[in-house]
Parts: C-alpha cells; sequence; structure tokens
C-alpha cells in the first residue's frame, strides 16, 4: 500500500468531500483496523464493537486525531496508525471491563515490556504466539528483542509477585476470565511485606555489582541500550559496530553473562 496515499485523504479532508475522504480511508485502512483488534479481542462477539469505537473515535471531530499525524516525522503513516489504533483498542476495553492495574514494578517498564507482560501473562500466550501478535503492533520485532523483554520483565518481578502469576496460570478457568472480567483482569499489587524488601534490597545490590564488574564497554552497551533506549542502530553506529545484527549478538551475551552470575 503506498504511504504517500494517506496524503490524499487528508486533503479531501481539509474540503468538503469529508465523507468520501472516510470512505477511501476505510477502503485502505480497514483491513490494517480489523487486524489489531481481532488481535487485542480474542472474544469475536466483542470484536465488532471494538472495531466501530475505534472507527468512531478515528472519525470524531472533523478526523482530530488523523490530522495530527506529522509527515515529516519519524514514523510512516502506517506504523504510526497502528499505534493510535492500539490505543484506542486499550481504551475501549476499560470501557468496557474497566481499567486495568499492573504490578508497580511492570509500571516502572517501557510500553513495550508492559505489552510483552500483558501479552504473556494476561493473555496466556505461548513466545510463539506473542511475537505474531506484536508484530502486528510492532513490525520490526525480533525474536531476541522479545527475548530481552521476557528477561527485563522476569528480572523485575518480586518472589511473591511470580508467585502469584504462576498459580493464576495454573488455574485455567481464572485464565479464561482475565480476558473478559474486570474483576480477573486486575492484578493487585500487595504491599511488600519486610521479608519482600530485604528480597529486593538484595536482589538490587547484587544487580549493581554485577554490572559493574562488567568491562565498560559491556556496560556502555546494558546503558545505552536500556537506560537511554537507543535502537539497535543507533548503538551499532555509535559503537561502530557495522551493523545492529552485531549490536545485537553482543548485547545478548552481556544479558547471558549477567543472567548466569544472579542464578
Amino acid at each position: 500500500m503506498p504511504e504517500d496515499s494517506f496524503d490524499d485523504i487528508l486533503e479531501q479532508i481539509n474540503t468538503r468531500d469529508s465523507e468520501e475522504a472516510w470512505a477511501s480511508f476505510l477502503a485502505q485502512y480497514a483491513a490494517i483496523i480489523l487486524q489489531i483488534v481481532k488481535h487485542f479481542e480474542r472474544d469475536p462477539d466483542f470484536v465488532p464493537d471494538s472495531f466501530q469505537y475505534v472507527c468512531e473515535q478515528l472519525s470524531a471531530h472533523s478526523f482530530r486525531r488523523l490530522r495530527k499525524f506529522q509527515p515529516q516525522g519519524p514514523a510512516i503513516f502506517s506504523t504510526w496508525l497502528r499505534a493510535v489504533v492500539r490505543n484506542l483498542c486499550l481504551d475501549w476495553r476499560r470501557k468496557r471491563f474497566g481499567r486495568r492495574r499492573f504490578f508497580n514494578s511492570i509500571l516502572r517498564l517501557s510500553i513495550f515490556d508492559q505489552e510483552v507482560f500483558r501479552h504473556l501473562y494476561e493473555r496466556q500466550l505461548s513466545l510463539d504466539d506473542a511475537f505474531q501478535s506484536l508484530r502486528t503492533v510492532y513490525p520490526t520485532l525480533t525474536h531476541a528483542q522479545l527475548q530481552e523483554s521476557t528477561i527485563r520483565i522476569n528480572s523485575s518481578l518480586t518472589a511473591r509477585q511470580s508467585r502469584l502469576l504462576a498459580a493464576r496460570q495454573a488455574n485455567p478457568d481464572q485464565a479464561a476470565n482475565l480476558e473478559t472480567t474486570a474483576a480477573e483482569a486486575t492484578f493487585p499489587d500487595p504491599a511488600p511485606n519486610p521479608e519482600t524488601l530485604a528480597l529486593l534490597k538484595e536482589r538490587a545490590t547484587t544487580l549493581r555489582q554485577a554490572l559493574g564488574r562488567l568491562p565498560p564497554r559491556e556496560r556502555l552497551l546494558i546503558r545505552l541500550r536500556y537506560e537511554q533506549e537507543l535502537t539497535l542502530e543507533q548503538i551499532a553506529e555509535l559503537l561502530d559496530l557495522g551493523n545492529a545484527q552485531r549490536a545485537e549478538r553482543q548485547i545478548k551475551a552481556v544479558l547471558m553473562k549477567l543472567r548466569e552470575e544472579l542464578d
């Protein structure tokens, strides 16, 4: 699909042919919208309502959301649209089922890591199924990036939170209800007891010590990737690594070293 097609639609939106513009937009992008909606709504009965909500929000107030797209921005229109539709799907679910709460430790992670957590622990998807689902919103996602995210998620969970999630996964009926009821979709974040606080402090100290023992270049790789949140391409260029694949391999090797030491 040519990315410049939206420019023509936007011109129509700015004229009196708004209805024709909306019809053109749906003809070209309805399939993308429906694809994302279906990945969020496992129950087919909810798909039409969610799809309708997304379309209503996109066309509301003289297409205010669509007008926010910046042609000279960092993302092409189809990528930008996927992100907008994803957020609207979340809005619809909040209206339908209530707002979901993550563990505080998960809320401190990036939006991408929170989405991975939702796929693996709320939707109960396997890694392969989660990868295919996430690719609809993050088209350039790699298996290595998904694996890195799971490592960050598991490292951020306390022992009590891990046990709670394991208990939920062991109960199929409860797992199914997570997708359809607000009560089951809410993860209570219990106040940490002294034992948990001590464990968290010990883990944080151990991690800082492990990072401090890394060679400067390996430590820099981790900081650029997870503190500065640079892309693999940016890291490869900054450290003269040649390409993103080489940067990814080196970061993965450092993560494995840290994991072995922490284990």
